[in-house]
This record gives C-alpha cells, structure tokens and sequence, in this order.
C-alpha cells in the first residue's frame, strides 16, 4: 500500500521541485522512465503512479509514439476546477455558493485589472465584447460571456487569481442553467462598461460596475432560476465540462 500511496505522492512532489530548480517551462520534456527511475530511487510502479497523478493535476502531458513521454504542462482552469469540486462536493456547495463568492473576488480582480492591464489585455476585451454582441440571444452567449472574466482575470496581473477565476467561471457551467435571452442586451451593456472603465483604469468604477453587475445575475436567478441556486456542485459534472479554452 505504501508503494502505491505514500511513495508516489512523495515522487511527484520531488519532480515538481526538480522541475522548478531545472527552471523547466510547459512544453519541455522530463527524462526518460529509466533515468526517472534512477534519479528518484523508486520502483516503475510507482513512478508511473507519480506520472499519472501529476497528469490528472494537470501538471504534465504524457504523449505517446515516438518523441513522447512526459512534459511539462500548464495546468488549466478545468484541472483547478476539478480539484476543487471534489472538496466543494463533500461540503455541499451550491451554485449558490459558487456565484456569493465570485460576486466577492471579481470586484477586486477588476480594480487590479484596471490597474495592471496592458494593450494587449484591451485588445483581447474589445475582441471578446465585439463576439458577445454578435452572440447575443444565441447559444454561444454563454461561452464568450465565460471568456470576459477569464481575459480580465489574466489582466489583473496576479497568477492566483488569473488560475482561480476562470476556474469558478468553468466549475459554475457544470449546473444547468443560463442567462435568458431577454439579459443578454443588459449583460453586454454591463460588461462594455467595465471594459471601459478597466480601458480608462478607472479602477473604483470597475470594482462598483462589476459589484452591481453580480447583484443583477444573482437576483436574476433568485426570481427565475431558484432551482438551479440550490442546485449542488458534483464532482463527475464538473469533470466532464470541456476545458475552459475550448469553449
């Protein structure tokens, strides 16, 4: 049992420091299964336990064929949101309780968006508020919607919430619900406002647009949607939804 738990863990987490110390970056590719094996002073059943565990975080890609093996990967919101699921399924989390807390952090991820975005941040936000208009009362309203809040999060300049935010975004499509076409008009007006304010780094207006934006969706789903608030977050829903970049 010890080969299988407790030593596997333990490798993982000594090749993710090696990873850090080699200065490795997503594409590179670790050594091979012989040299791994060397290297850690474990057996091949427990470095392909390790292996496995590392993919299923999201922390490497194993390719096979030729020029395969294990790289180094960025972990995507799906692998965040994953995670997290499980712990939010044991404590009962609702949809609920996924939409109070971003209503909390997004605010604040505006400001320092409005702070920290480059030329680069407004030109992915025109881009994505140009697709939301043209999606309103479609299907792929959602989607683009979801994508808003992950370019504003990667433009608040902070690795933690650039990972967390997306993830939320990703975890709260796992429940069955959706804006009514009747919103779209009021959320693209919403949005094209913080993105002027984030453009203008107007930081206190983006934080207060972005507060009041959250309090119209949650009392939108409160009148219409009540079901859906109470509505736990599963695990295996989760696990299932297509990466985040996919949508």
């Amino acid at each position: 049992m010890g080969d299988y738990g407790t030593v596997p863990r333990h490798t993982a987490r000594r090749m993710m420091r090696e990873a850090v110390r080699r200065e490795l970056v997503p594409g590179d590719r670790l050594a091979s299964e012989a040299a791994l094996m060397g290297y850690f002073d474990v057996s091949r059943g427990s470095l392909r336990e390790a292996l496995r565990l590392l993919s299923f975080l999201g922390a490497i890609d194993i390719r096979s064929g030729p020029g395969g093996g294990p790289r180094i990967a960025n972990p995507r919101p799906r692998a965040v949101g994953s995670t997290l699921a499980m712990a939010l399924q044991a404590r009962g989390a609702t949809l609920r309780s996924l939409m109070e807390a971003r209503a909390v952090l997004e605010p604040t991820v505006a400001t320092l968006a409005a702070v920290h975005r480059g030329d680069q941040d407004l030109a992915l936000l025109a881009n994505c508020m140009i697709r939301i208009d043209r999606a309103r009362g479609t299907d792929q309203f959602t989607g683009h919607n979801h994508r808003f809040h992950r370019i504003v999060a990667d433009a608040a300049g902070n690795e933690v919430l650039a990972l967390l935010v997306p993830a939320l975004t990703w975890m709260s499509a796992a429940v069955d619900w959706r804006l009514p076409a009747e919103s779209h008009q009021r959320v693209f007006d919403e949005k094209s406002a913080i993105a002027e304010a984030i453009r203008t780094r107007d930081a206190a207006t983006a934080a207060t647009l972005t507060t009041t934006m959250f309090e119209h969706l949650l009392e939108d789903l409160k009148q219409h949607q009540p079901q859906q608030l109470a509505t736990r977050i599963l695990w295996p829903d989760v696990d299932e939804l297509p990466d985040a970049d996919q949508e």
